[in-house]
């Protein structure tokens, strides 16, 4: 058995069940609350006459939007992923990145990741964040082969979301479950740093509150 191997199967045997009830370890003191998860996520008021360009970048986003919900059933391509990782950027999307645990190798959710689930559908049912979609983008670090990694942060993406649904009784419609692979290390000095094994949240679109407004 591989060292690193070991190290997962021993932290994860931590957790366990007993009559059926998961023992859950309290969430890590870094883990965001529901209401900080919530504020992260609230759609930014924009003003068109401030940036000319801001109705074009929201026309785009609402394409992007439109057509990432209809094509849920297929692996989207690199140019898909990085036109979704421009319009991120590029309007400035309200956005959070959790540290969700998996089991290793695996895109099982693992009985510690729960407190911070359960924060994230606490936050995305509520009111602040009605009518919004949510792309649910899983990253991985640069160990391993770019194919496999692109594969395993797409199943662990789509297992959060497959958990906010059953759970929390998420629209669907509101959530589009993305996997990044190695694409968009958060700490690209450090490919197989920890911090950029995440699970991005965000919010890509609002029926009410993202919609620009003109300063009075």
């Amino acid at each position: 058995m591989k060292p690193q191997a070991a190290r997962h199967i021993a932290v994860f045997a931590a957790a366990f069940l007993v009559s059926g009830a998961a023992l859950i370890a309290p969430a890590a003191a870094q883990d965001p609350s529901s209401s900080q998860i919530v504020d992260a996520l609230k759609p930014k008021v924009k003003f068109r006459g401030f940036d000319p360009a801001q109705a074009e970048k929201e026309s785009r986003q609402s394409d992007l939007v439109n057509r990432l919900q209809k094509e849920k059933t297929r692996q989207i391509t690199v140019e898909e992923r990085n036109e979704i990782a421009y319009v991120v950027h590029d309007n400035d999307l309200p956005a959070i990145d959790l540290e969700v645990f998996f089991e290793f190798d695996s895109a099982e959710i693992t009985p510690g990741a729960l407190p911070i689930l359960k924060q994230l559908g606490a936050a995305l049912g509520d009111a602040k964040l009605k009518g919004s979609v949510f792309l649910v983008a899983g990253h991985t670090d640069a160990k391993g082969s770019d194919a496999y990694n692109l594969s395993l942060s797409d199943q662990r993406a789509k297992s959060v979301q497959a958990f906010l649904v059953e759970n929390f009784h998420i629209d669907p419609k509101q959530l589009v479950a993305i996997g990044f692979g190695e694409e968009q290390l958060k700490a690209k000095d450090d490919p197989l740093s920890g911090k950029n094994r995440r699970v991005q949240v965000v919010n890509m679109a609002s029926q009410q509150a993202a919609k620009a407004k003109e300063p009075e």
